[in-house]
């Protein structure tokens, strides 16, 4: 039981279960499988979540990272095995949703999966971000019969959704980031430009 609740943890649930939530609802008022598609999303979240923990496991044992499961006693094995079973079972759900809309979410899912590996890093760790978000819409509209693409402007609205989420989330352990030597854009900026930039992009996209 202390493993299971401790995976749930590492998963980062609220943004998990967001993602996944709007992304079935949105299918599902679309006219697509909602639960095929929830369990698409889950997976890929589930396993971005858990390469997180299991990349930065160093790190945040360097610093006492005590909300970190991995900190507290999970091990790092099994967060990889979990990661790369959610990664491995992503992959057929995935393309079950269509070729299409299936092709994005991986796109997606990879993406996300490069910040963790490395991006997270550089001065370009808000395109993870961006491109993740930015497919989003289009996941949903891959499904539609006809393959439509998502409008530009809601490809817009995820990318910049995608932008504020990755300055929102650095805020909290800025300092403990820069201590570890993860130097990402928000790092680069400090917390006033960080604070700013979250705040616009995602004001701007609320007004969308």
């Amino acid at each position: 039981m202390p493993t299971l609740s401790w995976l749930v943890r590492a998963c980062h649930p609220e943004p998990t279960a967001a993602v996944t939530v709007l992304t079935a609802t949105l299918v599902g008022a679309s006219g697509g499988n909602p639960l095929l598609a929830g369990a698409a999303v889950l997976s890929g979240q589930l396993s971005v979540g858990w390469s997180n923990d299991w990349v930065d496991a160093a790190r945040d044992r360097a610093v006492g990272r005590q909300d970190k499961p991995v900190v507290q006693g999970l091990p790092v094995a099994t967060l990889r095995r979990a990661a790369l079973i959610a990664l491995l079972a992503c992959v057929p759900l995935s393309l079950l949703m269509g070729r299409y809309a299936g092709a994005a979410h991986l796109v997606a899912v990879a993406s996300a999966w490069s910040y963790n590996a490395r991006l997270k890093s550089t001065v370009l760790s808000f395109v993870p971000y961006a491109l993740s978000f930015g497919l989003l819409p289009s996941v949903v509209t891959l499904t539609v019969p006809g393959h439509p693409g998502a409008p530009w402007w809601a490809t817009a609205a995820g990318a910049l959704l995608g932008v504020g989420a990755h300055g929102a989330n650095t805020l909290p352990d800025l300092e403990d980031d820069v201590a570890t030597g993860v130097r990402g854009l928000p790092q680069r900026l400090g917390r006033t430009a960080t604070s700013v930039l979250a705040s616009a992009t995602l004001t701007q996209n609320s007004h969308r």
